[in-house]
């Protein structure tokens, strides 16, 4: 009988772990029956390119309820009618929210996306938001009280002196995502009322881990390193930087052109502070949009951070025109009996993912073996194709002889430039996912050995949890 129970208690255990988690939101919003309400966050906190998370309608009551997977703490936002209001989506938890109408007093642009403010109903003191609201009323309290240091420009004691107050009141607080908010919100605050910059970097930066997903911490980040890469470049300890970019055009000149820099001793925050800077730069006339593109591809597929490749690809996506949605570039290429093929006319109607790869580049040739390994698991739901970039034809076909198991649709780019430029193919390996429409549907996507598996997932088993969380692969 033990066995039994242990049995069906370890059944019954592994449905828990299996079922993925969700957040929920249930809200009311006034007035808008009818109307379309959908949930978003940002893919990343450097571009803010927006992931739509969930979506419905306002019912004839007003009410509405959406829901959607969610592994760790976000800051996500609802928007209805030119309206969004910001929320902390928790993990296997119900958000209880009144969405605010538009004030017609201060919101009088029609076409102008407005802000407004979610009232949040929670008896729950451990709620993120719970805790966020409580933090904001003390520092209103704090600030109403020393408005006018920060006037005469003596707030750096009663800052210090806040921060401490607030980290003893919050001591009992067990959520991760909280501490560090709370932390960075405030050194938003120190970094803008004459904080010395060595005490800032010191402080919040140098030793701290990078908290992509923390609004409040990419906050500072982004404003501590605000065109950094520009005015380093105006001066003699950075005046190899605009030759990085705009003659040599490689990862590895830019990389080494900052690396002596102030703050950039580590390699991660330079990687993170050279995407943030390629960004800001492309409009610059004095710098060639090309070659930013170009490195930003090279980090695309040389980055051994995930973040930092998604980073990359949403810079090259809004950048390029390669945006997801958009129509797909026409794709071309000669099979293993030389016949020129079009993936897009000959798969009409089903996913594909398409990879770019040259036999020259080890890194994009270790992809392929990822490759192999997808298209065992979903080759009968996305159709799998890759295409050489080589402009040596022999190392093309002796690389195929070599690699037999390759079975999927292999081509060579037969010398199509206008497709090389059309998918802004600077530096290999670099990939797509097209939808059965012919639009790009994730666009760049990562590599095979990245979080591609996760998103192949969703799309071949979309109602069913993920196998492993984003980010454990």
């Amino acid at each position: 009988m033990r066995r039994v129970l242990l049995f069906l208690f370890l059944i019954w255990s592994s449905l828990l772990l299996a079922q993925e988690p969700t957040c929920t939101l249930e809200g009311y919003a006034p007035g808008r029956a009818g109307k379309v309400v959908g949930i978003y966050a940002y893919n990343d906190l450097i571009t803010y390119t927006e992931d739509k998370l969930a979506e419905g309608i306002v019912d004839d009551s007003g009410k509405f309820t959406l829901s959607f997977p969610n592994y760790e703490t976000r800051y996500v936002f609802v928007r209805c009618e030119k309206l969004i209001g910001f929320f902390f989506a928790q993990p296997n938890h119900k958000t209880l929210a009144e969405m605010p109408g538009r004030d017609p007093d201060v919101m009088v642009n029609p076409d102008v996306e407005y802000e407004v403010s979610l009232t949040i109903f929670s008896e729950d003191s451990t709620d993120m938001n719970v805790l966020a609201i409580d933090f904001n009323r003390s520092f209103q309290k704090f600030w109403l009280a020393n408005y006018d240091k920060f006037l005469r420009k003596e707030s750096i004691h009663a800052l210090d002196s806040f921060h401490i107050s607030m980290k003893k009141k919050y001591a009992w607080v067990k959520n991760p995502y909280f501490m560090p908010w709370m932390d960075y919100s405030l050194a938003s605050m120190e970094d803008a009322t004459f904080h010395p910059e060595k005490k800032m970097a010191t402080k919040y930066l140098i030793g701290h881990p990078l908290v992509y997903t923390n609004n409040e911490y990419m906050n500072f980040f982004n404003n501590f390193f605000q065109d950094y890469l520009y005015s380093w470049s105006m001066r003699k300890e950075g005046e190899d930087i605009r030759p990085a970019i705009n003659d040599r055009g490689t990862y590895e000149a830019l990389m080494e052109a900052l690396k002596d820099l102030r703050w950039l001793s580590n390699d991660t925050i330079r990687e993170l502070v050279m995407l943030k800077g390629l960004f800001e730069l492309y409009n610059n006339p004095t710098y060639n949009p090309r070659n930013i593109l170009s490195i930003t591809e090279q980090t695309a597929a040389k980055s051994k951070i995930a973040e930092h490749r998604t980073i990359a690809r949403n810079i090259l996506a809004l950048y390029s025109g390669l945006r997801a949605g958009s129509n797909a570039p026409p794709i071309s290429g000669t099979d293993r009996k030389g016949e020129l093929v079009n993936p897009l006319e000959l798969y009409k109607g089903k996913y594909i993912y398409v990879f770019f790869y040259a036999t020259w580049n080890t890194n994009s040739t270790a992809e392929l073996r990822y490759m192999a390994d997808l298209q065992k698991k979903y080759g009968k739901k996305i159709n799998f194709v890759a295409i050489s970039l080589d402009d040596d034809t022999l190392a093309y076909k002796n690389f195929l002889k070599q690699n037999p198991k390759y079975n999927w649709l292999m081509l060579h780019y037969d010398g199509n430039a206008k497709m090389k430029s059309d998918y802004q193919l600077f530096a290999v390996p670099a990939g797509f996912v097209i939808d059965p429409d012919g639009r790009l549907y994730i666009s760049p996507a990562d590599h095979p050995s990245g979080i591609l598996e996760l998103q192949i997932w969703k799309i071949v088993n979309p109602r069913d949890p993920l196998p492993i969380k984003p980010g454990e692969r």
